[in-house]
């Protein structure tokens, strides 16, 4: 009969155990937003955030008001790597971001014309340039100074207003569009230079190299840079390329110029970063 008791007593903890820890599970399965929440929760944030800071900054101040708001360290990086994951595919957040950017008075971003593409074009006959993502029109405007027919897209109200409105102060006449990169029609066979900047398009991808390499004129080059990371590390950045990827993307273009180096961007600040540049033309 003791024995008996003891057996039930037993199978009794086990249960209630048992129902404890399903319990506990699923209250915490419950309490975890799921991505799209987080998401929009993000989006939600980021009009409200202090203008002009680039990703990275902005990244690092959201983990910090999550852990203000009361979560723990390990949640408010479970929920940024979400965040991030979505950034990187979905572009609902970077007009907001962008937006942001482009209203600030102290930008992070240089509001020169890039050195590569400066160097790109020195002594070429100009034609018909593409500035894709054109952000404020630092290159296109730039361009358009050079006796370039330029036109221009990006996904940013803000940064086409400003475009425009730096055209129009250096009395040059640009084509700025209010595009998603989905959106554009690059056409065929349309553009003797492709400028390709910081941007978070799949510049390594097959499908979209053959879209612009359709849309160039034979002989036309692209100038691309951005920051260089590899594929497989955690939490790139959405506009950072993979150098290896990038050189077997381009490999029907013939390459005059490429690095694969450390030196200040055009994006995020002074600090020097990993950035890889490339110059590539079109075959006949």
């Amino acid at each position: 009969m003791i024995r008996h008791a003891r057996l039930v007593c037993f199978f009794f903890s086990g249960a209630v155990f048992a129902f404890v820890a399903v319990f506990i599970a699923s209250t915490e399965t419950r309490a975890q937003p799921s991505n799209e929440a987080i998401w929009k929760q993000f989006l939600d944030w980021l009009p409200k955030a202090p203008p002009g800071q680039v990703p990275n900054i902005l990244f690092d101040n959201y983990r910090a008001l999550l852990i203000k708001n009361g979560a723990s360290p390990e949640e408010a990086d479970r929920q940024l790597d979400i965040v991030r994951r979505s950034h990187r595919e979905r572009p609902d957040g970077w007009r907001i971001m962008s937006n942001s950017i482009y209203k600030s008075d102290k930008p992070g971003y240089a509001t020169q014309p890039n050195a590569l593409l400066v160097s790109a074009v020195e002594g070429r006959k100009p034609g018909r340039a593409l500035d894709i993502g054109m952000g404020q029109g630092r290159n296109s405007v730039f361009l358009g100074l050079k006796g370039w027919d330029v036109t221009g897209f990006d996904m940013s109200d803000e940064g086409i207003s400003t475009a425009r409105r730096n055209a129009e102060r250096a009395g040059v006449k640009i084509n700025a569009l209010l595009h998603t990169e989905d959106a554009f029609n690059y056409g065929t066979n349309q553009w003797d230079l492709i400028v390709f900047m910081y941007e978070p398009f799949p510049i390594t991808s097959a499908a979209y190299v053959d879209r612009l390499q359709k849309s160039m004129k034979p002989g036309g080059i692209i100038v691309i840079e951005s920051f260089g990371q590899e594929e497989s590390i955690k939490n790139r950045a959405a506009t950072a390329i993979d150098p290896g990827r990038l050189l077997a993307a381009f490999r029907d273009f013939r390459l005059l110029h490429y690095q694969d180096i450390v030196a200040t961007p055009d994006w995020g600040g002074p600090k020097p970063r990993r950035l890889v540049r490339m110059i590539a033309e079109r075959g006949p």
